[in-house]
């Protein structure tokens, strides 16, 4: 059954004073929640911790009744972007969205308790804010959380959460009547009963004690109806009944003596505590009289239901102080700590020690210690006790003890770089910052220090400018934006010699558009000349960035060839492909030489074209009839051997006849006409290839553009996605794509026996298995890739072998064509239709080794070049 699960705080995008999203972890009538800052910026997020892998069944979400956001998302996964953990799945996945209500209804006064039902695993709960509704009362437009509850249980390590698709959504419900979906209670994260203790709303309205004492009470009233004791489980209801009254009534004398206490009214505050104090004692007392409590059980508060440090009471949780134990302070007591935060962070482990000796050396123990601590907070109030360390230096300390703290802090702000907490990141920078900007050139520790902070530190910072969460990627954008203006770090032209570096194939998506969008930017503020940016290296950077997979990168690549054009002219062409027709088929290139005829004030190509008069037009006009004619030519041959086959076998007569006439009069009709009428033929015929698959021959309304690139994908019998690339290839040239063309083309080699693509390391089975069937003793036989049979020579045996209804019985896209076939059947010249239209597709395309998918005829590739794009799934 699904109960409730304890979280801790991972990060939060900010938070108003004394209102810390580390509220979120106590539920109590008396918690005040997170508050984000005011005038923040949306979206705001919090990420939670669960303490072990589980299945969320339900999210309960309390608003504030005016800090109220319109839109909130969940987001959940086993890990976050930083973390690499083996063997669970990516980053946090979306799960979907939540709104509230903007309550005027209740004049602001209630406050709206949200349920969401979902089924997901994970380890990580992000909860997403975005903009706040407008109020009279929202005056700096703050969103806000008063509690936060998560309903679910635990699985194991290796359970994968799987998600229902479309298909199978509506598969569901097709297939099962509304009676059988209301008795199916399991299916689609419809959740087992949960108890009413784990509801965020008893905890809300519940003293923490008093609610502890409950949930005891509720395990022991189980265990006696186990043991059939029911009188005793009676009795135990009855007070569990009566508890809820108390605590309620607690709950609301706590609420009461805070408001006091908010008012300075400590007289009332003082007597709503006597109250509280004799009023419990009583309700302890008579459950002891009755056998049902036992006041060790008082003492055992759960650390997420005790009350919040700063409400409770005096003597609960003594405190240290370091004169009176005669310790020495700490270096972390001059700071102050985040609200609720007490003790000190926990000693450093050996191999922290051995890694951190420098800083340990330089700064002490304490203060390394919050620097490695597991509380983002301790590690913030490091960073910031460092940064104060080092705005205290005096000027007459001597420099080999500057340069070793100049160096010690380098070391924590490399390593806070990679925190994940906004906070904690942000301090670094602000340590960074004054290291560069004040203590190495205020000190003269020279170009060295200079060089070694930005080292050490710029993979870090780097790698940041990808994350995942915006805010932390545009702070270390605008930060290494500024860095590279810094007076001493521009003088060693160190940013724009780390920007132009090569784009390595496998560099996330996000990090390369930050380095191109960097680099577009600090090159319109530095310019060419003496600034690290040069025509060479800056060129060789865009032209490694041209072959991107993502086109973000690509286009912002554009905009920065574009930019060098106007400062370099005709300088950048000898690094960029000729401007010719072949080079002008990339939509890429064609972009860029466009831009630059549009620098200089040419018109493009493709205005030049336009204006090009009806010379070229008739030019034009005649290549594409005789390509026409050599495409009916070549049908009329096809037709001609297919007819004399079929008459051989007495099958089709008449229909074979028709088509020939009809090839041949298309034939003549387009070798006699004049240019003036062959336009009307060139049309006929080019219509018949539109709607048309090029592959397999099937003609549909339906195959438009889009309509194509989906029937590549999943339905044409001639194609097949390979497994390794997930690339969509001919099965004719399958073997050729694996050889020479495939990601993983690495894994494979090519069987000395039947020819194959074969895994390596899978050779010597294969060549014993009766799989591998050597070719025949016809000469230029077929061999399948998918049943290893062979077959007769030639293009249309290969339409024969995966199309036909006797054909490859592993080629699961044939049932579909054999239906359509049938059907075909007993209609009048539909055979010659069929069959005439194959031929044009399959002659018109060139079959070059290994080929994907083949261009068309020179009119059909102009008018279908999207439809010949590499289909990925």
């Amino acid at each position: 059954m699904p109960r409730k699960i304890g979280f801790t705080l991972v990060s939060s995008s900010g938070h108003e004073d004394n209102f810390s999203a580390k509220e979120l972890m106590v539920h109590a009538p008396t918690v005040n929640g997170w508050r984000s800052a005011r005038f923040c910026p949306y979206p705001q997020q919090v990420t939670l911790q669960l303490p072990e892998r589980s299945r969320v069944r339900k999210l309960q979400l309390l608003a504030h009744q005016y800090l109220i956001s319109g839109k909130i998302e969940f987001h959940i996964g086993d890990r976050l972007l930083e973390s690499d953990s083996p063997g669970l799945s990516g980053p946090l996945r979306r799960l979907g969205y939540v709104s509230l209500s903007d309550n005027e209804k209740t004049g602001f006064k209630a406050r709206e308790l949200k349920s969401v039902h979902v089924d997901a695993i994970g380890t990580y709960l992000r909860i997403t804010f975005h903009r706040n509704h407008v109020n009279r009362y929202n005056l700096y437009n703050q969103v806000a959380l008063v509690a936060i509850n998560v309903l679910g249980d635990s699985v194991e390590g290796t359970a994968v959460d799987t998600i229902p698709s479309r298909e199978q959504l509506i598969e569901h419900y097709l297939n099962s009547s509304q009676h059988e979906t209301a008795l199916d209670g399991t299916y689609m994260g419809k959740c087992e009963s949960i108890s009413p203790l784990d509801d965020l709303a008893f905890d809300m309205y519940q003293d923490p004690e008093v609610a502890h004492i409950i949930r005891l009470l509720d395990d022991k009233k189980q265990e006696m109806v186990r043991q059939e004791r029911y009188e005793f489980a009676k009795t135990l209801k009855q007070a569990i009944a009566d508890l809820q009254k108390v605590g309620e009534r607690l709950g609301r004398y706590d609420v009461e003596k805070c408001c006091a206490i908010e008012k300075e009214d400590y007289d009332t505050a003082k007597k709503k505590k006597q109250q509280m104090e004799e009023y419990r004692m009583t309700v302890y007392h008579q459950l002891e009289v009755h056998n049902l409590l036992d006041m060790g059980m008082v003492t055992a508060l759960p650390y997420d239901e005790r009350p919040l440090p700063t409400l409770q009471r005096k003597g609960e949780m003594p405190q240290s102080h370091p004169e009176e134990s005669g310790l020495p302070p700490s270096p972390l007591a001059t700071i102050p700590c985040s609200p609720g935060l007490t003790g000190e962070p926990e000693p450093l482990t050996e191999s922290a020690q051995r890694e951190a000796s420098f800083p340990i050396e330089v700064f002490g123990d304490g203060l390394v210690a919050g620097a490695y601590s597991k509380t983002w907070s301790y590690r913030e109030d490091a960073l910031l006790a460092v940064y104060k360390k080092l705005t205290e230096v005096s000027a007459g300390t001597p420099k080999e003890k500057l340069r070793n703290m100049m160096r010690a802090a380098v070391f924590l702000v490399k390593k806070a770089l990679k925190d994940k907490v906004s906070s904690v990141f942000q301090a670094s920078l602000k340590l960074l910052r004054l290291l560069l900007t004040q203590l190495i050139p205020g000190q003269a520790l020279g170009r060295a220090e200079v060089v070694h902070c930005v080292e050490q530190t710029w993979p870090n910072l780097l790698s940041r400018t990808g994350d995942s969460a915006t805010r932390l990627r545009a702070m270390a954008t605008a930060f290494i934006q500024d860095m590279a203006l810094f007076k001493e770090v521009q003088a060693l032209q160190l940013v724009p010699g780390e920007l132009v570096k090569p784009v390595k194939s496998n560099i996330p998506t996000r990090q390369a558009l930050s380095r191109a969008e960097l680099l577009e930017k600090l090159l319109g503020e530095l310019g060419t000349d003496n600034s690290g940016f040069t025509l060479d290296n800056v060129m060789k950077f865009c032209t490694g960035a041209l072959q991107h997979s993502a086109s973000e990168v690509r286009e912002t690549v554009v905009l920065i060839i574009l930019a060098m054009y106007r400062l370099h002219k005709t300088a950048i062409l000898s690094y960029l492909p000729a401007n010719d027709a072949a080079t002008r088929k990339n939509v890429l290139y064609k972009n860029i030489f466009d831009g630059f005829a549009r620098v200089d004030g040419r018109p493009v190509e493709s205005q030049t074209s336009k204006k090009g008069g009806a010379q070229q037009e008739g030019e034009k006009e005649k290549e594409e009839i005789r390509s026409l004619q050599e495409q009916l030519a070549a049908l009329n041959e096809i037709s001609k051997g297919n007819s004399k086959v079929e008459n051989e076998k007495g099958n089709t007569k008449g229909q074979k006849k028709e088509a020939v006439k009809v090839v041949k009069t298309g034939v003549k009709t387009a070798r006699q006409s004049n240019p003036e009428d062959a336009g009307d033929n060139q049309s006929s015929v080019v219509n018949n290839l539109d709607n048309l698959c090029i592959f397999c021959g099937e003609k549909d309304e339906s195959f438009t553009e889009d309509g194509l690139d989906l029937h590549y994908w999943k339905h044409c019998p001639m194609l097949h996605c390979c497994d390794q690339c997930r690339q969509v290839v001919e099965i004719a040239s399958l073997t050729e794509h694996l050889l020479g063309e495939c990601e993983n083309r690495a894994r494979f080699c090519q069987c000395p026996s039947c020819s194959e693509a074969v895994p390596t390391d899978e050779l010597t089975c294969h060549t014993q298995s009766p799989a591998c069937k050597p070719p025949g003793s016809v000469k230029g036989s077929n061999h399948c890739p998918l049943c290893h049979n062979n077959f007769m020579p030639g293009e249309e045996a290969w339409k024969a072998h995966l199309m036909g209804r006797e054909g490859c019985k592993q080629n699961s896209r044939r049932t579909a064509v054999s239906q359509r076939a049938q059907l075909a059947q007993g209609k009048p010249g539909s055979v010659a239709k069929l069959k005439q239209v194959w031929s044009v597709g399959s002659r018109g395309r060139a079959m070059g080794k290994g080929s994907r998918i083949p261009a068309l005829a020179p009119r059909a590739s102009r008018t279908h070049t999207s439809r010949l794009t590499p289909v990925k799934r």
